[in-house]
């Protein structure tokens, strides 16, 4: 068994000879889901669909936080702030999945 430490934001590294075992890479996609009291840690295949639901996922991260600055900011500013971060996003997305997702 190989233990590992909760590190800042709830992240753990996965021990290298697991990583190599799984055949697993940086940028690879992986689902978690709690069962009973175990965390059960399941490499996805990496695939378009796959990679979509990660965009989204990040995406709705970005507007909650643009939602959690813009408290008291108009409709129109949020909107533009809204605008941004998902051309942002669009980008970052678009210059990942070309390298993980081809």
């Amino acid at each position: 068994m190989s233990m590992i430490k909760i590190l800042q934001d709830g992240r753990v590294t996965i021990p290298k000879h697991i990583r190599d075992a799984l055949g697993l890479k940086k940028g690879d996609v992986a689902e978690a889901k709690l069962e009973e009291d175990r965390i059960v840690i399941t490499p996805s295949a990496s695939n378009k669909e796959t990679c979509k639901a990660l965009a989204w996922h990040e995406l709705r991260q970005v507007m909650d936080s643009v939602h959690q600055k813009n408290r008291g900011v108009s409709e129109a500013e949020v909107t533009a702030d809204v605008q941004r971060a998902v051309a942002e996003l669009r980008q970052e997305e678009y210059d990942q999945e070309t390298s993980r997702c081809s």
